[in-house]
């Protein structure tokens, strides 16, 4: 069995008549039909590229803490010597601007060049 949690979902009129015609059909009560919308469109690969632009979103609009990220940083530089730049940004997922913007600041901070599309410890 799966583990669940439950929350209030509001919706407009028109969304609860469209929720109300799916009853039977794509579940049995109003929770059932908008938790089958809800899973269908995670599972859907489809959306995968919306998931990832709103995932994006939220790395730059709150970065993580200075000390995590500091810590996540000195722990990964400890492990290579070239690191490309996407694998770099994944790995702190981190949002690619916030990264660029503080790049000057980490290499002298935390001793790498940013060379040929690569993180190079120094």
């Amino acid at each position: 069995m799966t583990d669940t949690t439950r929350t209030t979902v509001t919706l407009n009129k028109s969304y609860m008549k469209l929720i109300d015609e799916l009853i039977d059909v794509f579940g049995a009560t109003k929770a059932q039909v908008i938790s089958n919308i809800v899973e269908y469109f995670f599972n859907d690969s489809k959306n995968d590229p919306l998931l990832e632009k709103l995932r994006a979103r939220k790395r730059k609009e709150k970065p993580p803490e200075r000390t995590d990220l500091d810590n996540r940083i000195r722990k990964y530089l400890k492990r290579a010597d070239k690191i490309p730049f996407n694998i770099f940004v994944d790995h702190l997922k981190l949002d690619t601007e916030f990264v660029i913007n503080n790049l000057d600041e980490w290499g002298e901070k935390y001793d790498f060049m940013f060379v040929d599309n690569k993180i190079i410890k120094i």
